[in-house]
């Protein structure tokens, strides 16, 4: 059995954000992490058994010390696998674990979870003593360390097998004494340095400097004999603002961390004013093993790494061909456009604005050309790199299950699944020719045969007339040239014109300026995205007619994929209609959307993926957009401090937000102490 302390997330967040979040998450945190469950729920030290009551009353009370900025402390002990307590083991574990701190007279809530293979238990505890209002230290400060004696106690008292390295052990008669191991050995890394080492089986930095560098550092009687030193072992250790890094390799680690006796502050009184390395050279230090005995390690770490560099290499040759590309495809378009349009002009305007329309529809079909063999590139270069197997799929891909379960750990990884590129290529302005035709330049579709020579649509310089107004193949190509003209444009005509433009618009980015237009175009976001998602999710739904000659069927999507896409599109429905379709900034829209899906239970995978399959309709076409990075960092800030903050001060409507995506409803909670769910 351990115990943690987890630290606050948000330490400027108010007491109100506190709270609330932190309760909530112990009572419901399925709201946070799909996969986690509350087995258990109870609490103590209130008047109320009502949730939302509870959640006032320990709010008022932390309220009371207005000294000190975070009054709740956050625990969790955890069971060791296959260890399952029961309600009476969980009440008796908070009891004994609340009288060692010193704070049995105080609120707490707590919650049994269960979302790995382990089973554990979050307490939350406000400090303030209800009675005398004042903030009490548990231990005098050293929390942790009754902490572990509670541990010690629980273990013995309900008897769960001990840690092998447990800080604390009871004695025959009762008493809690020390294990004599309890204080030997270098502190272990961080917990997400752990987490990466499960994952790879390679030492971390911080570990390498733990084990190798501390020591190195504590024996040294000079700087430069601690720089000679560390520079044998692949390190170095450079003076950073007022404290010091310890690099292994080019990955820096705090000092501190290392060892305290490691810190500049400790290092300067023993070994004086630090002194700048004077190695020239410094040795590479080779991956490490955490654990020497897995066959094949080395030969899993070696393709891992070399899967990395080959991957970066390639992304970052592939951006700065792109990049080239695209900047020499728009100096070549100025030294076209000024060759051509070179010399006086003067009475002949109506000639240059012709030759300025037919300019601006060659540029308009040499981008869409160069947009879409990028994105192509792009996405070739995805499917070729896929991601690498942590050690675990590894293991089991070289038929080595035995040595894959010694691994254990929560993979969280969604495989996503990607169609290919369309194979129809779509009509659009590359399909039409120009002609000047006095103070006009008309356009005709090349494959116009046998149908006399009447022009599609004609370009008359500050608007072009489309005759052809019912063919959806000419109207695109007009409204391509309209965007290289004008960027933004208004339109005019019957009101089947202004719903084709309308479709044409959202399904290619073209920005309308109509003002009684915006509203229609949003509910045409809404519906594509769904006419998109619903065949993708269904599998064997038809594909819509205006989408049947330029687009490949649809791949299935995962299941959880395809409730995070239908989430998406009914969250965005909703947004645009609070709003009237007035929205401007559409980030700002995703990045609401996302934080509701948070609220709604939705993991950051599925989120992200929701965002990469849905955002690239509702947007207007960006000249350059990398819509997998878009996706992650809207995610991200979802699952963020702010994106957190932002769903917590909107927790009144999250049932309404379950209810919008016609999930169903989680059945009601006693929040009485020892009430099971």
């Amino acid at each position: 059995m351990i115990v943690k302390k987890i630290k606050n997330p948000k330490k400027s967040a108010t007491k109100g954000t506190r709270v609330k979040r932190l309760m909530d998450y112990i009572r419901a945190p399925e709201q946070e992490n799909a996969k986690e469950k509350c087995l258990y729920a109870g609490a103590r030290g209130f008047l109320s058994d009502d949730h939302a009551a509870q959640k006032a009353e320990m709010l008022a009370l932390a309220q009371e010390a207005v000294r000190s900025a975070d009054t709740i402390n956050h625990y969790v002990l955890s069971w060791q696998e296959g260890e399952q307590p029961n309600p009476r083991q969980v009440e008796e574990a908070v009891d004994i674990f609340l009288q060692e701190l010193g704070l049995e007279e105080h609120q707490a809530i707590y919650g049994l979870h269960v979302d790995t293979d382990n089973t554990h238990l979050h307490i939350a505890v406000n400090r303030v003593h209800p009675q005398t209002l004042k903030v009490i230290k548990p231990n005098r400060g050293f929390d942790i360390e009754a902490a572990h004696k509670a541990v010690a106690r629980i273990e013995d008292r309900q008897g769960w097998q001990r840690e092998r390295h447990g800080r604390y052990q009871v004695k025959d008669d009762g008493d809690i004494e020390r294990a004599a191991h309890g204080r030997s050995g270098p502190r272990p890394p961080e917990q997400a340095k752990c987490d990466m080492e499960q994952r790879t089986g390679e030492k971390s930095a911080e570990r390498i400097a733990i084990e190798i560098g501390a020591p190195i550092i504590k024996a040294a009687t000079s700087w430069q004999k601690l720089h000679q030193s560390l520079a044998e072992e692949g390190m170095r250790y450079e003076r950073v603002g007022s404290g010091a890094v310890l690099f292994v390799n080019e990955v820096g680690v705090k000092a501190s961390r290392a060892d305290r006796e490691a810190s500049l502050g400790k290092l300067e009184k023993r070994l004086g004013a630090f002194e700048p390395s004077q190695q020239p050279h410094m040795a590479e230090r080779a991956p490490e093993p955490v654990q020497h005995d897995v066959p094949g390690w080395a030969q899993y770490i070696h393709g891992r790494r070399a899967h990395t560099e080959a991957k970066q290499g390639a992304w970052k040759a592939l951006k700065q061909r792109q990049e080239a590309e695209r900047a020499a495809q728009v100096r070549r378009h100025r030294k076209e456009r000024a060759e051509v349009l070179q010399g006086r002009w003067k009475g002949r305007g109506e000639l240059r604005n012709a030759l300025e329309s037919i300019l601006a529809a060659k540029r308009a079909g040499e981008q869409a050309e160069m947009r879409e063999q990028q994105r192509k590139d792009r996405a070739a270069l995805r499917e070729q790199y896929r991601p690498y197997p942590d050690l675990k799929q590894w293991l089991r891909q070289q038929e080595q299950p035995e040595l894959a379960e010694e691994w254990r750990y929560r993979a969280n990884q969604v495989a996503h699944l990607r169609g290919t590129a369309d194979t129809a290529k779509p009509r659009d302005i590359r399909d039409y020719t120009s002609q000047i035709d006095g103070d006009q330049v008309r356009y005709t579709a090349r494959d116009q045969k046998g149908r006399g020579t009447e022009a599609a649509f004609v370009d008359k310089g500050r608007e072009i007339d489309i005759h052809t107004w019912r063919e959806r193949a000419s109207v695109l190509a007009a409204l391509q040239l309209a965007e290289q003209k004008w960027d933004s444009f208004d339109v005019s005509g019957r009101a089947q014109f202004k719903a084709l433009c309308v479709e044409l618009a959202v399904e290619h980015g073209f920005k309308i300026n109509n003002p009684e237009l915006q509203a229609q175009i949003a509910q045409e976001r809404q519906r594509q995205l769904e006419a998109r998602v619903m065949p993708r999710t269904a599998g064997t739904s038809p594909t819509p007619p205006s989408q049947s000659r330029t687009e490949a069927p649809a791949t299935p999507l995962p299941q959880s994929d395809e409730l995070s896409a239908r989430a998406y599109s009914r969250h965005y429905r909703d947004v645009m209609q609070r709003q009237a379709g007035k929205v401007t900034d559409l980030s700002r829209v995703d990045a609401m959307i996302a934080v509701r899906m948070r609220a709604t239970g939705h993991t950051q995978q599925q989120v992200e993926s929701a965002l990469r399959l849905c955002a690239p309709m509702m947007h207007p076409k960006v000249a350059v957009r990398d819509w997998d990075n878009y996706a992650q960092r809207t995610a991200a800030y979802a699952f963020g401090a702010d994106g957190q903050r932002q769903g917590e001060e909107l927790k009144k409507y999250w049932n309404q937000w379950q209810r919008l995506e016609a999930r169903p409803e989680e059945p009601s909670r006693d929040h009485g102490r020892g009430r099971s769910r």
